[in-house]
């Protein structure tokens, strides 16, 4: 019999990254396919994958795709936050290895603090003006030194925004479910309450997993705790917050600023009203979006089947 592996919603990007030796490497295990497709339906998924014993994906499969694929073996995601995109405890059922990349870290990272000071400075509503023929100078702009950033969650990209926040005179406080007077120290960091940490923070940065834990965490009331005037800023999931409440408050001024690259409906509907909003710089969800971190991802994401078919699974998803 021979293995078939499958990437069935690669996009067109994706093509420079699957020759040379990570084409080998699949290669190795089998016979490999690629559809380049952003987003096919689950119609799409059942065709391409329905000799599959391997599927390489960045969007994920459905419940009823699990369902019509019994051949499954694993599911290599080679995105970020596999638990949004495939049901964990369904594909464990199925007997379906799901593995994930822990990649661009340093590259969301980057993006964040690049949406922080974009709204601190306002730079692209000045840009915007510029280019209508206003000279607005008299707009005024947000020093980050000397002010606090709170970052929910310490996982691997919050470790990699505080120090970038700390070289701009940044103080860096944290809430975690795992906090430690040792983590917090070799992180130059404070740990903190959820509660204290919006409302003593000038900019608050999102950095959780979406999950049933973490879904909501920021609804309407703790959203109303944030500091007059403060900016959020979200490279995580739009699904951690109260995505309503939040216009809201921006509209109201209560949140001054807010940098966001994640959306509850994806892409954003041309009639949101967080497009109307001067105080918000918004991205398309590309915080992880360099050639870099996509070949870091790909790689561990082909390594993670050679693993798996060498009977030692890494990287896998719980």
């Amino acid at each position: 019999m021979v293995r078939k592996i499958v990437y069935p919603d690669a996009d067109e990007s994706s093509a420079q990254f699957f020759s040379g030796s990570r084409l080998a490497k699949l290669e190795s295990l089998g016979e490999f396919r690629i559809y380049y497709d952003d987003q096919p339906g689950d119609a799409d998924f059942i065709e391409r994958l329905a000799d599959a014993h391997a599927a390489i994906s960045g969007w994920g499969l459905s419940n009823a795709v699990l369902a019509a694929l019994p051949q499954l073996e694993v599911i290599s995601f080679s995105g970020l936050g596999v638990a949004t995109f495939i049901d964990l405890a369904e594909a464990s059922r199925r007997n379906i290895t799901v593995t994930h990349t822990l990649s661009a870290a340093e590259t969301v990272a980057e993006h964040t603090l690049g949406l922080m000071l974009d709204a601190a400075h306002r730079i692209s509503r000045l840009d915007r003006d510029l280019r209508k023929g206003l000279w607005t100078n008299d707009l005024w702009a947000m020093d980050l030194r000397d002010k606090t950033l709170g970052l929910v969650g310490f996982g691997r990209i919050a470790q990699a925004v505080a120090p970038l926040a700390q070289a701009f005179g940044m103080k860096v406080i944290a809430w975690t479910r795992n906090p430690s007077p040792g983590r917090a120290a070799g992180h130059g960091v404070e740990f903190t309450d959820l509660e204290s940490l919006l409302s003593a923070s000038d900019v608050v940065s999102l950095h959780l997993l979406s999950n049933s834990e973490t879904n909501g965490l920021l609804d309407a009331g703790r959203l109303r705790l944030m500091k007059p005037g403060a900016m959020l800023v979200n490279t995580a999931r739009s699904r951690l917050l109260d995505e309503a409440a939040l216009v809201e408050l921006l509209q109201s001024g209560h949140i001054g600023s807010a940098g966001i690259d994640v959306f509850d409906d994806e892409p954003i509907a041309p009639d949101h009203p967080l497009l109307e909003l001067d105080n918000v710089v918004l991205t398309p969800h590309v915080a992880y979006n360099t050639p870099e971190a996509l070949a870091e991802m790909y790689d561990t994401a082909v390594d993670n089947l050679v693993a798996f078919y060498a009977g030692k699974p890494q990287n896998v998803a719980t």
